[in-house]
């Protein structure tokens, strides 16, 4: 059995979903916003962000750990989806934007101390080595998250497997040989059976047809080795709910508090409502999936009244049973109309007269 160890959580084919909810850098506002919903600070939104992850029933909550200077190179201009929701390279350069988003080293300290005391996992996305060393000295992190940009950094990639920790990787903006490729790295330098990957399509939000969830089942053919998962970008949850039933193990997804806030991510986030429902939804599908033995389960035996049972027409005894003498009916109690039954059945002579409709029993049958 293949499993992965998270703090006091097992990650795993057999285990229930671990879901991950993406604060990503929505905790990050704006001052009109902060005064708006009246928080004093960033750090006070990121606290509130955990609340509600914790009340939802998400098993993590991540944010992602970067600095503009080791992520952003200057002059680089904005994907599309964020043209929308931050403005032109013009009103405000990607590395502008980048920059407003960091959060501090003493902030993300202090985010994960309130995980821990309100029993949620913390962790977080690092874009850069520095920012790999801090969550794994100074926080300690039990896991990392790797955004499908570094799918083909194997630089990074390496780097990361270095600290010894599991790791999930979304495969956005990648095609089958480049997941091919990393997950070979993996295998060759001993980390896939610590290495979770996730179906992911990089635009926000990600319409149904774009979402691909049956390459959730390539993965699985192609890599029976490494668990697979879905980082979910689309505005709903039924997403979320296919890849459960295709076997998918780890779940991901964007929340905000306010979907009106400014800021790149907010608008293809779900809100603290929404994030309930998920969570709900995604608990839901894991229970209907039940086992895959097929038997007449416990709580249909008090219904077996429902079943139809064999019952003869009026005959004189001695007559040769026909098929055209029974009928099915709901009799509460009998013999099955089954193959096996009607095999010993027609031919047979019946003993006694049956005056009116009766169900059949087997002393009927000489």
């Amino acid at each position: 059995m293949h499993q992965i160890h998270v703090s006091n959580k097992v990650i795993s084919r057999e285990a229930p979903c671990f879901i991950i909810v993406e604060a990503g850098v929505n905790h990050v506002l704006e001052k009109e916003d902060l005064e708006r919903i009246g928080a004093a600070s960033s750090l006070d939104v990121a606290y509130k962000l955990v609340d509600a992850a914790k009340q939802a029933g998400a098993d993590a909550i991540k944010f992602q750990s970067f600095t503009a200077k080791g992520l952003q190179f200057k002059g680089t201009k904005k994907p599309q989806y964020q043209l929308a929701t931050s403005g032109t390279d013009e009103q405000l350069s990607y590395y502008d934007m980048i920059k407003k988003l960091e959060t501090t080293e003493e902030d993300q300290i202090k985010i994960a101390k309130y995980c821990r005391e309100k029993g949620i996992i913390f962790f977080s996305t690092p874009y850069d080595n520095q920012s790999v060393d801090f969550l794994d000295e100074r926080i300690n992190v039990p896991l990392y998250k790797l955004a499908s940009i570094e799918l083909q950094n194997h630089l990074f990639l390496r780097y990361v497997a270095s600290k010894g920790k599991p790791i999930i990787l979304s495969t956005g903006l990648g095609d089958l040989d480049a997941v091919k490729e990393a997950v070979s790295i993996a295998r060759h330098e001993g980390f896939a059976n610590r290495l979770i990957i996730l179906q992911c399509t990089s635009n926000y939000p990600t319409l149904a047809k774009d979402i691909n969830l049956n390459v959730i089942k390539t993965y699985q053919k192609e890599f029976p080795d490494v668990l697979v998962g879905l980082s979910d970008h689309s505005p709903s949850y039924i997403a979320s709910i296919g890849a459960v039933a295709l076997g998918g193990v780890v779940l991901e997804k964007h929340f905000t508090l306010d979907k009106t806030f400014v800021g790149p991510d907010h608008q293809a986030s779900l809100d603290p409502k929404e994030l309930f429902e998920w969570v709900k939804a995604v608990r839901e599908i894991e229970a209907s999936m039940g086992s895959t033995k097929k038997e007449v389960a416990e709580v249909e035996k008090r219904n077996e009244s429902m079943r139809k049972f064999l019952v003869m027409k009026p005959q004189k005894a001695g007559t040769i049973i026909e098929e055209d003498m029974l009928l099915a009916m709901r009799a509460g109690s009998g013999i099955l109309p089954v193959d096996m039954n009607l095999r010993r059945i027609i031919g047979k002579k019946l003993k006694d007269d049956v005056a009116e409709l009766m169900p059949l029993e087997w002393n009927m049958i000489e």
